[in-house]
C-alpha cells in the first residue's frame, strides 16, 4: 500500500469515526434530556450537524475527481455549512449550558450579550461570504454563483497582501468564539438544576479540553488556508495536486484527529456526567453504551476505510458491513447477559427470603436482620465511605438507625425532616458537618409517606454515583426498613397477643376465686345474718364489703370506649378520662384544642379513635404513675393540645413531671401501644427530659 493510500485509509477511517460518534450523540443527546428545550435541540442539533460535516468530508475523500460535478458540488455545500455555523452554535450551547437564558444569570448575560450580537453579526457575514465569493476562489465553487454573477463583480473580496480576507477571518471567527466559551466555563452562572454545580465542576475539564482542542483546530485551519494560497496561487486561480496535494491531507488528518479528541472529550462528559441532559445523575448503561459506541466507531472505520481504499467490490463492502454489524450485536447480546449476571450477583442479599417465619419464632433484634443486606449495600453496590439508614414516621418507633461502618453513631435528621422532600427528587446534597460526613440524602417513601432518610457519604475514588445505583439505594433502603418494622411490629403484636392471653387467663382466675372465696362468702354471712336476726349494721357492713370487691374488680376490667366515642366524639372522650379516671392526680390540666379540631377529629376511623383513645390514657396513666415531684415541689401540672396538620391529628400530652427513668424508656405499655398505633397508620413518638417533663406525641391520619 503506498503514502498517499494509508493517508487516505487514515483519513477515511477518522471521518467515519467523526460521523458515527457524532451522530450517536447527537440522537442521544436529544432522547436522553430530562426536558427537550431548545438548548438540548441546538446541542443535538450542532452535534448532528458535525456528523452531516464529516459525511460529507467523507463523501469527497471517495470521489473519483475533485473536478466540478454535480455531487462534489452537492457535498460540498452540505459540508461547508457546518464549518461556518459550529463554532457559533459551540459558543450559544456553553452560554445555554452555563446559565446565560437562566434567571441567575445576570452576570454572564451582561459580560456576554455584545459578545453573542457580535458573532452571530459576524456568522451572517460569513454566509453571504460562503453565497457570493466562493471560499476560496477555487474556480469550480465559483461556478456554483453563476446566477448572481454581476453582483458578484461588485463585492469583490477584500484581500490582505495575496490572501483572501475571509481566508484569516474565518480562524479569527472561531478563536473568538472558542474564547468566549472558555469565559463563559471559568465563569458561569448559578444553576438551577440539582447536583448541577457538581456536573459543572467534574465537566469543566473535558468542555475546557474540547474548546482548547477547537482552538488548536482554528489555528491548522488557518495555517493550511494560508499555506495553501501562498503555495498554489497561479494567476488568480488556486491549482492543487502532487506534493501540495498531501500536504493538504496531512493537515486534514491533524484536523480530523482533533475533532475526534472533541468528540471523545464531549462524549465521556455527557455520559459521566449527564452534559446537555439536564439530569441530575448519570447512568452505567449510558456509560457503557458510549464506550461501546466508541469501539464501533473505530473497528468500523478502520476495517470499512480499508476496504474502501483498497477499492474492494461492493458487494464485498456490503457483506464486511453486514459482517461487522451482527459481530457486533451478538457481542452486545453478551455482554447483556453477563452484565445481568454480574447484576443478579450484586442484588442477591437484597432479594433472597428475610426468613420472617424463623425471625418471629427467634425474635432476632430487627436491627441484626437488617445489618447483613446493609452493609452489601454499601460495599458492593454504593461502595461508598460512610452510610446511614434513619428510620422516619411511623417506622422510628419500631426500627433503630443503621450506620456503615457500624462503629459510627447515627446523626440526627430532624432539621431534614422539617424540609419539603416530596419534590426534592431522587437525591439531595446535605452538609457534611451536620450529618456526620454524609453528603448526600435519599428520601425513603412507603404507602403512608416518609419511611426513612438513607444518607451516604462520598464514593471511594471519589467518582459519582449514578442513577441505577441510587435508584438500587432507595429500594433496598426502603425494603430494609419495611422488612425490620414488619419484623418489629409481628414481635410486638405476638408480644400483646401473648400478654393479652395470660393476662385473660389471670383475670379469668381471679375473677373466679374473688366471686367464689369472698363475695360469695360476704353475701352468704350477710343472708346468714339476717336470717339469725342481727343488727342491719351488721349486715349492711357485709354487703358493703362485697359491693366493694365487686367494684374493685371491674375497675380492673378493660372498659369498652367505643359507644362512648361515638357519643361525645374523640376528643370529649378523652376530656371525659380526664375527668374522670385521673381527676385527682393532677393540680391542673390544660386544654389546647385550635378551632375546629374537635369537629374534624370525628373523621378518625372507629377503630383508630379508640386505639388513640387507649395510648392517651397510658400516656396519662404513667405521667400520673410515674411523674410526681417530691412532696413540697411543685404541683405535677398536665398539658394536651390538639391540632390538625397535613390532614393527621396530632395529640401532645405533656406534663412538667420527674420524666421517665433512663433505664425505664417507654415501658412495654407505650411499646406495645406504639405498635398498634403502626398498625392503624399512626405513630407514638415519646421524649423525656429527667428532672423537667415527658412529651408523647400521638399522630393519627384521619379518614379521606
Amino acid at each position: 500500500m503506498t503514502s498517499t493510500q494509508l493517508l487516505t485509509w487514515a483519513l477515511l477511517a477518522t471521518s467515519l469515526f467523526n460521523t458515527i460518534l457524532l451522530l450517536w450523540l447527537g440522537i442521544i443527546v436529544w432522547f436522553n434530556a430530562e426536558r427537550r428545550t431548545w438548548g438540548v435541540a441546538l446541542a443535538g442539533g450542532g452535534f448532528i450537524l458535525g456528523s452531516l460535516f464529516f459525511i460529507s468530508h467523507s463523501a469527497l475523500l471517495l470521489s473519483e475527481s475533485l473536478s466540478f460535478t454535480r455531487s462534489n458540488t452537492l457535498w460540498l455545500a452540505v459540508g461547508m455549512t457546518p464549518v461556518v455555523v459550529l463554532p457559533f452554535v459551540w459558543y450559544v450551547v456553553l452560554l445555554w449550558y452555563a446559565g446565560y437564558w437562566t434567571g441567575s444569570g445576570g452576570e454572564l448575560r451582561r459580560r456576554h450579550r455584545p459578545w453573542l450580537w457580535i458573532t452571530a453579526a459576524i456568522l451572517a457575514i460569513g454566509f453571504v461570504c460562503l453565497a457570493l465569493l466562493g471560499i476560496p476562489h477555487i474556480p469550480w465553487v465559483a461556478r456554483l454563483t453563476t446566477v448572481i454573477w454581476p453582483l458578484r463583480q461588485v463585492i469583490k473580496a477584500p484581500v490582505i497582501g495575496e490572501i483572501p480576507l475571509v481566508a484569516v477571518g474565518y480562524p479569527l471567527y472561531v478563536l473568538l468564539c472558542v474564547a468566549l466559551s472558555l469565559d463563559a466555563l471559568r465563569r458561569p452562572g448559578i444553576t438551577e438544576r440539582m447536583m448541577g454545580d457538581l456536573a459543572r465542576r467534574r465537566a469543566q475539564p473535558w468542555l475546557t479540553a474540547a474548546s482548547l482542542l477547537l482552538l488548536g483546530v482554528a489555528v491548522l485551519v488557518a495555517a493550511v488556508v494560508v499555506w495553501t494560497i501562498t503555495h498554489t496561487a497561479v494567476g488568480g486561480y488556486y491549482i492543487i495536486y502532487g506534493r501540495t496535494l498531501t500536504v493538504i491531507g496531512e493537515f486534514d488528518l491533524v484536523i480530523s484527529l482533533l475533532i475526534a479528541g472533541v468528540t471523545a472529550a464531549l462524549g465521556q462528559a455527557m455520559t459521566a456526567y449527564e452534559l446537555f441532559t439536564g439530569k441530575a445523575l448519570p447512568r452505567q448503561g449510558l456509560a457503557r453504551q458510549w464506550k461501546r459506541a466508541l469501539l464501533l466507531a473505530a473497528g468500523y472505520g478502520v476495517l470499512t476505510g480499508g476496504a474502501l481504499v483498497r477499492g474492494l467490490q461492493p458487494v464485498y463492502a456490503v457483506l464486511l458491513t453486514a459482517s461487522l454489524m451482527t459481530a457486533f450485536f451478538a457481542l452486545l447480546s453478551w455482554r447483556s447477559y453477563v452484565e445481568w449476571d454480574e447484576a443478579m450477583r450484586r442484588l442477591r442479599p437484597f432479594v433472597t427470603s428475610q426468613h420472617l417465619y424463623d425471625s418471629l419464632l427467634t425474635a432476632p433484634s430487627p436491627a441484626e436482620e437488617a445489618t447483613e443486606p446493609f452493609a452489601a449495600l454499601c460495599s458492593s453496590v454504593l461502595d461508598t465511605t460512610v452510610a446511614y439508614l434513619i428510620p422516619a414516621g411511623p417506622s422510628a418507633a419500631l426500627v433503630a438507625g443503621q450506620s456503615y461502618p457500624a462503629s459510627r453513631s447515627c446523626p440526627a435528621i430532624g432539621p431534614l425532616l422539617e424540609r419539603p422532600l416530596a419534590g426534592l427528587g431522587l437525591i439531595m446534597p446535605v452538609e457534611p458537618g451536620q450529618y456526620a460526613g454524609a453528603t448526600w440524602a435519599i428520601p425513603l417513601w412507603g404507602l403512608r409517606g416518609l419511611t426513612g432518610i438513607l444518607l451516604v457519604g462520598p464514593r471511594r475514588g471519589n467518582g459519582l454515583y449514578t442513577q441505577e445505583e441510587i435508584e438500587i439505594a432507595r429500594s433496598t433502603g426502603e425494603r430494609l426498613v419495611d422488612t425490620a418494622a414488619s419484623i418489629a411490629l409481628s414481635q410486638r403484636l405476638m408480644q400483646l397477643q401473648r400478654e393479652r392471653m395470660a393476662t385473660t387467663q389471670i383475670l379469668d382466675q381471679r375473677t373466679r376465686r374473688v366471686l367464689h372465696d369472698e363475695v360469695l362468702p360476704l353475701i352468704h354471712t350477710a343472708m346468714l345474718s339476717l336470717s339469725a336476726g342481727k343488727s342491719s349494721d351488721v349486715v349492711l357492713a357485709q354487703l358493703s364489703d362485697a359491693h366493694q370487691e365487686v367494684s374493685d374488680l371491674l375497675r380492673e376490667l378493660a372498659p369498652t370506649v367505643l359507644p362512648e366515642i361515638a357519643r361525645l366524639g374523640l376528643i370529649g372522650a378523652l376530656r371525659r378520662m380526664l375527668d374522670v379516671e385521673f381527676a385527682q392526680a393532677f393540680e391542673a390540666v390544660t386544654w389546647r384544642c385550635a378551632d375546629g379540631v374537635e369537629d374534624q377529629a370525628t373523621g378518625a376511623r372507629p377503630l383508630a379513635a379508640e386505639t388513640l383513645y387507649y395510648a392517651a390514657r397510658e400516656a396519662v396513666r404513667n405521667a400520673a404513675k410515674h411523674a410526681q415531684r417530691p412532696a413540697g415541689g411543685a404541683g405535677l401540672r398536665l398539658t394536651v393540645a390538639a391540632q390538625i396538620a397535613d390532614g393527621r391529628l396530632q395529640i401532645t400530652i405533656t406534663d412538667n413531671g420527674i420524666g421517665l427513668p433512663q433505664q425505664m424508656g417507654g415501658g412495654q405499655g407505650l411499646a406495645l401501644h406504639s405498635t398498634l398505633m403502626a398498625v392503624v397508620g399512626g405513630s407514638l413518638a415519646l421524649e423525656s427530659a429527667p428532672g423537667q417533663r415527658t412529651q408523647v406525641q400521638l399522630t393519627l391520619p384521619l379518614a379521606g
